[in-house]
């Protein structure tokens, strides 16, 4: 198995015109990552359109993504559905195909009660034998409490690791403090990347777009470079808010003014020269307007990655 440190990429879902899987994308999108000096690769997120892929789609990306670069660095498989027997029938699918972890979350889109989420993640564990990795607030509907995240570790030992997006500071510190009985890698997300690394995180892990800044940000910080590490943090911070505009529009009234998927993988085509095609309808590609901000972006990271090179 490789090591489990450094930043890993959380991959997307190229597709075809007719929404089938491209294969030759989806290997393009890992080798220009793990080029950047990504140490994972982490098929089968929420914004890879994971919850709008059938479960053959899903086991398709997951073995063509493996089979592309297996033994070149540490694999997580999305296992994420809508019901806890799919997350079990993927986690077990994944362990036929070598992968070192399976990444698992609450079940969507209902939310589901704290007694749910546990009862949701010990049949997990009763009905796989390989190890895993949690999320620790998604889908968007559940909040999972650094006490309720300590009884979900208590489950089994072969609870690894952990993608931890919340970025308030209290949060993370129970994470980090007391809520956990024993060692889990906890992996921040681009917005709250330093935070867990200067809490003794073993790295970070972002949407593909991302891997070159937070490759620069992850060497900064191991050099001592603190200077270099929060100027980074705080370029990425302009465009990735601690309260994600997709939490704000959950609100009772709130308007969601575009998915973010179609946002997403523009930035990537934008940074990467490779185009991942259009989201799962009913999502749609980027607007001119989107287009345009995502080509700002991307030069406002790279301009902050040359600067502290």
């Amino acid at each position: 198995m490789t090591e489990l440190k450094g930043v890993m990429a959380l991959t997307y879902s190229a597709l075809n015109p007719d929404y089938s899987l491209n294969e030759n994308g989806i290997c393009q999108e890992i080798d220009w990552v793990l080029a950047q000096g990504a140490a994972g690769i982490w098929p089968g997120g929420y914004a890879a359109n994971w919850p709008e892929l059938t479960e053959e789609q899903k086991k398709q990306l997951l073995r063509i993504s493996i089979e592309h670069a297996r033994g070149q660095t540490y694999f997580a498989a999305g296992c994420h559905a809508t019901n806890t027997l799919e997350t079990i029938r993927l986690v077990n699918y994944a362990e036929t195909l070598g992968y070192d972890c399976a990444w698992i979350s609450p079940t969507l889109p209902r939310k589901s009660t704290d007694a749910e989420i546990i009862r949701h993640h010990r049949m997990v564990m009763e009905n796989t034998s390989m190890p895993v990795a949690i999320y620790d607030s998604s889908p968007i509907t559940n909040y999972l409490s650094p006490r309720l995240i300590g009884e979900i570790v208590a489950l089994s030992e072969r609870i690894v690791a952990m993608k931890a997006i919340i970025g308030d500071i209290g949060h993370i510190a129970g994470l980090h403090n007391g809520s956990i009985d024993r060692q889990v890698s906890i992996f921040g997300i681009e917005s709250n990347m330093l935070e867990h690394l200067m809490l003794g995180s073993p790295g970070g892990m972002g949407g593909s777009e991302w891997i070159p800044i937070l490759c620069a940000l992850h060497r900064a910080f191991s050099a001592g470079d603190m200077r270099r590490a929060w100027s980074l943090q705080k370029t990425i911070l302009a465009q990735c808010p601690l309260i994600l505009p997709r939490a704000a529009s959950q609100a009772m009234g709130g308007h969601a003014a575009h998915s973010g998927i179609g946002y997403m993988k523009e930035k990537f085509r934008q940074i990467s020269g490779i185009d991942l095609g259009s989201p799962m309808p009913p999502h749609e590609a980027a607007s001119a307007d989107e287009i345009v901000k995502a080509r700002a972006d991307i030069e406002a990271l790279q301009r902050a990655v040359r600067e502290v090179t």
